[in-house]
């Protein structure tokens, strides 16, 4: 895969960091939402896109995806929802602490960004996955979101948005976003 080299804080400068509902934002080409390997709903990021796009996305979903293993990608519509698409990155199923591996996490944002690149989009929003169900540390996973749209941040993509349901994941967001050189001027919506 060919990565276009732009200046890394012109890169960064494209990502924002909302404040909000991810099933709700209007203007961008895809969210991206993870599933786990046995396809069951876990956590209230899948429920809320689940019932948000309705019905035809659940039964898409167990009619054309088989077998999914960790690490897939795939593509569905966005059905009732308002933005075209959703890109599912795919998660094993953990049975404990031990089990869970930060790798996975970092390969889903990559991933989805290279599916993002591949389908020529422009804008994408991302959850800080880990945050929920999955009970990774607030300042982990803002490592991890930081560390995988990064690696893959190419210049047809206009912006990644970084969606965030609570007070804290935002506010440790923006912290490690900062870290790293990033201005939250003009790049913040509440």
């Amino acid at each position: 895969m060919l990565f276009l080299m732009d200046s890394e804080a012109s890169l960064i400068d494209r990502i924002t960091l909302y404040k909000g509902d991810i099933t709700q934002q209007q203007d961008v080409d895809a969210i991206v939402c993870t599933i786990h390997a046995d396809l069951t709903l876990r956590g209230s990021l899948n429920k809320a896109v689940f019932q948000a796009a309705g019905q035809a996305l659940d039964d898409d979903l167990l009619e054309h995806i088989v077998k999914p293993r960790a690490g897939d990608v795939f593509v569905l519509p966005g059905y009732d929802l308002p933005m075209p698409h959703i890109i599912f990155t795919v998660m094993p199923v953990w049975r404990d602490d031990f089990d869970r591996d930060d790798a996975y996490i970092v390969r889903s944002y990559r991933r989805a960004m290279e599916t993002a690149h591949q389908m020529g989009l422009k804008k994408i929003a991302f959850p800080v996955i880990g945050t929920g169900h999955m009970g990774y540390p607030l300042e982990r996973a803002a490592r991890m979101a930081y560390r995988g749209i990064s690696d893959r941040i190419i210049g047809l993509l206009d912006e990644v948005r970084i969606v965030c349901n609570r007070d804290e994941t935002f506010q440790m967001m923006g912290r490690r976003l900062q870290k790293n050189g990033w201005k939250a001027e003009g790049h913040v919506q509440v």
